[in-house]
Parts: structure tokens; C-alpha cells; sequence
């Protein structure tokens, strides 16, 4: 591949070499030539001859904004001598015999001048040998557009050492199918907030027709019972809970209640409610 650009001052630009030859056939006064070789000086005129020059070739200007014009190719670059030029239009194959490898030991560095963005569409597969691994130190902040959205199909295990923690600031809202469920694990006791009641209220209730029932209230935190101190008997809470005359009882629900006892006997009531 050859070169044929009109470049700035100081402007650089990368081709890709193939060949045996670089002929500097036009250039304003100038230019700095960067192989996987080695670097050069050159005006037009120059030629380099490297049997190993095919690779990456990195070119800047270094006079007057101009044409700078670079050709490439196999053997050795005579330029013509009766104003006419040489085109390459072709270039032959190059085929690696078995065992053959291409060397790149060095890749000259690339500056990408204000607002230019390198853009990687494709990447080779990378196989991973045993006890290798890939350590990321960084990664570059994502943005995404709206109605765009990041799947994360499977986490890898993780292992904290001792004494390390992991903080989770926020998470994403879960909304969980029929059937499902969330389990949650932890070696500590997990701490609630406690239900601050709204309001208490207090009342007297007399057993009529041997019993007294109390109606399930959806708002009730827990409910407070005293049977009164002049009963004469006992006050049965349900199939055999005794309140003896004076006696207490707490009970956190907020269900009916239903209690069997002697006529004119009363049940003291505090009801503590949301």
C-alpha cells in the first residue's frame, strides 16, 4: 500500500506497508518516516531498502502543508527519468510456510489529536492457559442512552478474605413472578423497627350470657387485659386460658378474641392501635 496525501505542517498519518522498498516521490521539504525498524529523516528523492520493512509506517510532515507521496513495493524503486511514474497496481501474496511467524516486537505510539475516537468493532478470541488470569485495574465510565440497558447474565463467585466487606449502596427495583421468593441469610440477628402506636384506648367489658367476644381490629398492635379484681370467678380465654381475679395478660394480635366467664363478672380492655 502506498501513500498520496495532502498533509498539514507537523500532521502525522499511519499506512500499512508491503513491500521491500519506501520511495519518498514527493514531499514539501521533509518527512519523518517511523518503521517497525527504526526511524528516518527524508526529503523526496529518498528510498529506504529493508527486506523486512512490511508493517505499520507512521509519517510526518515536517515542512509546509503539501502532498506527500510514498510508494511502496518489492525489490528496488528506480524512479523514471523521462517524466513518466511507475504505478503499482498490484502486489503479490504473501503465504507463511508451516513454523513461519510474523514478528512485531514494537508498534510505534499513535496520537489521536482533540475530538478523534478510536473505535474497536472486533476483538480475536483470547484463550486463557491454566493459572493465568486477567486482572482489570480500571474501566472507563459507561453512559447509556435512554431506553438502553445493561443484562448481567451470570456473576462469577467471589470470595471475600477476612474482614472485607461488600456495600451496596442502592439496587435496582425486583419484581418477583408468582412463586417466587427472597430468601435472605445472616449470622447476626437482623434488627426491625418497632410499630409506634397510633393511639390506646380503654374499656370495661362485663360477661353477659357467659361470655365476652372482642372483634378483630386490622389496626391493633397488641391488646392489654385485666380481669377485674371482684370477679368471682375465673375469666377463660378461648378453650382453657384462665384469668384468675387481677390477673394480666399481653397479647400481640390483632385478631377476635372470645372469653366464657360468670355473669357480672368484668374483663378490663386497653387497646393499642396504629
Amino acid at each position: 500500500m502506498s501513500l498520496n496525501q495532502y498533509m498539514q505542517p507537523r500532521q502525522r498519518l499511519q499506512f500499512q506497508a508491503v513491500g521491500e522498498f519506501l520511495y519518498i516521490d514527493a514531499c514539501p521539504d521533509m518527512v519523518s518516516v517511523t518503521t517497525e525498524r527504526g526511524g528516518y529523516q527524508l526529503k523526496q528523492g529518498a528510498q529506504i531498502i529493508d527486506p523486512k520493512l512490511t508493517g505499520m509506517v507512521t509519517v510526518e510532515n515536517m515542512g509546509e502543508a503539501g502532498t506527500v507521496t510514498i510508494i511502496c513495493g518489492f525489490g528496488r524503486y528506480i524512479p523514471p527519468t523521462d517524466g513518466q511514474k511507475v504505478e503499482v497496481t498490484t502486489l503479490p501474496s504473501v503465504t507463511l510456510s508451516p513454523e513461519q511467524e510474523v514478528n512485531i516486537g514494537t508498534i510505534p505510539s499513535v496520537k489521536i489529536a482533540p475530538y478523534q475516537s478510536v473505535e474497536v468493532s472486533e476483538l480475536p478470541a483470547v484463550r486463557i492457559a491454566q493459572y493465568q488470569r486477567i486482572a482489570v485495574s480500571s474501566l472507563p465510565a459507561v453512559s447509556l442512552k435512554e431506553n438502553q440497558q445493561v443484562a448481567v447474565t451470570g456473576l462469577p463467585d467471589v470470595k471475600l478474605a477476612t474482614g472485607q466487606e461488600i456495600a451496596v449502596k442502592s439496587l435496582p427495583k425486583v419484581q418477583l413472578e408468582t412463586g417466587q421468593a427472597v430468601k435472605v441469610y445472616a449470622t447476626n440477628p437482623l434488627l426491625t423497627k418497632p410499630v409506634i402506636a397510633g393511639q390506646a384506648s380503654g374499656s370495661a367489658l362485663a360477661v353477659t350470657a357467659g361470655k365476652i367476644d372482642i372483634a378483630e381490629n386490622t389496626s391493633r398492635c397488641h391488646i392489654l387485659l385485666k380481669a377485674g379484681p371482684a370477679n368471682t370467678a375465673a375469666i377463660v380465654l378461648g378453650t382453657g386460658w384462665e384469668l384468675a381475679a387481677g390477673e394480666q395478660l399481653k397479647l400481640e394480635t390483632s385478631a377476635a378474641l372470645s372469653f366464657t366467664g360468670t355473669d357480672g363478672d368484668t374483663l378490663q380492655m386497653i387497646e393499642v392501635t396504629r
